[in-house]
């Protein structure tokens, strides 16, 4: 068993993680005909993901219950880090003690560069989250942020939509945010299983909003995928998803996508140990010769052909 050490849990695991980054370039470097543009593409978002991290103690400005279970945080950005990206996310040391054990990972919600802050939308499912509702403005919430490789930016000719189930609402609220910001039309599909589930968003005026609910208490009395099949005017269109969500939900994305032969984005949901890629405990099959990513430093958002959907 490994000794508790106050300072890993601190600062995460640096060395480890340059030890498999090493590891990994040079297993890549051996056969350069298995290299696509993509995968050196990954290779320099996910090394410069990793250089960008920082380990952070901003204070808390909110804190509240925005809808049942869920609740939203909003908190200091320091103006020297560098900003988040849609879809990337960050790991949080809840408590002082050794329960819970680890860093919990979070995805960002929502970023203002003129007030300098951060939001987080989560569930309260567990110990660390319960925690973390206790949490009130002032306090100071330790992070190492950003991490992960975010979602990219739509192509010039299609059309975005964007796709939330759950927990996963967060990242894509945050996505449709940053699209109305910069000019882009974009749909966004919000699936839950019931409306109480669905927090109240400004983005839901930003954007065309359609809701999906499995008990059919609001919207479409469905999935998301059925919801997207009652609009004939958009598949008139030619489409490009970016979602996040249950593994369920993004398969039937992905699914439908492929089916269109149309580009899929999916931000994969996954538990993770360390968050910096050193203890592969997150690992997802994916198509090629390296077989496993992990959705903390090669992710979390993956092209869904990527992903061996079994």
């Amino acid at each position: 068993m490994y000794a508790y050490n106050p300072l890993l849990l601190r600062i995460g695991v640096p060395g480890l993680l340059l030890y498999t980054r090493a590891r990994q370039l040079r297993h890549v470097a051996k056969d350069p005909s298995n290299i696509t543009f993509f995968t050196h593409t990954r290779a320099a978002i996910t090394l410069l993901a990793e250089r960008l991290m920082r380990h952070l103690t901003p204070k808390v400005l909110s804190n509240s219950q925005v809808s049942d279970r869920y609740f939203e945080m909003d908190f200091e950005w320091p103006h020297n880090a560098p900003p988040p990206s849609p879809g990337s996310f960050f790991t949080v040391r809840v408590s002082e003690s050794e329960i819970p054990l680890l860093r919990r990972p979070f995805a960002f919600s929502g970023f203002s560069r003129g007030n300098s802050t951060a939001s987080m939308l989560y569930e309260r499912r567990g110990t660390a989250t319960r925690q973390l509702t206790t949490r009130s403005p002032g306090e100071t919430i330790d992070i190492l942020a950003p991490l992960g490789v975010p979602f990219p930016l739509p192509r010039s000719e299609t059309l975005p939509v964007l796709i939330a189930g759950g927990i996963g609402m967060g990242p894509i609220f945050y996505l449709a945010a940053e699209l109305h910001s910069s000019g882009q039309e974009a749909v966004l599909i919000v699936g839950a299983r019931t409306a109480g589930i669905v927090p109240d968003r400004t983005e839901f005026q930003l954007v065309e909003t359609i809701l999906a609910t499995d008990d059919g208490s609001a919207g479409c009395h469905g999935t998301v995928t059925d919801a997207l099949q009652n609009r004939p005017d958009l598949l008139d269109r030619r489409l490009e998803y970016f979602a996040c969500g249950p593994l369920p939900m993004l398969r039937a994305v992905h699914q439908h996508a492929k089916a269109r032969n149309e580009c899929c984005w999916v931000s994969v949901e996954q538990t993770m140990g360390c968050a910096v890629g050193a203890c592969m405990g997150c690992a997802v099959r994916v198509r090629g010769p390296a077989e496993y990513a992990r959705v903390c430093t090669e992710g979390p958002v993956f092209d869904s052909e990527e992903i061996v959907w079994t």
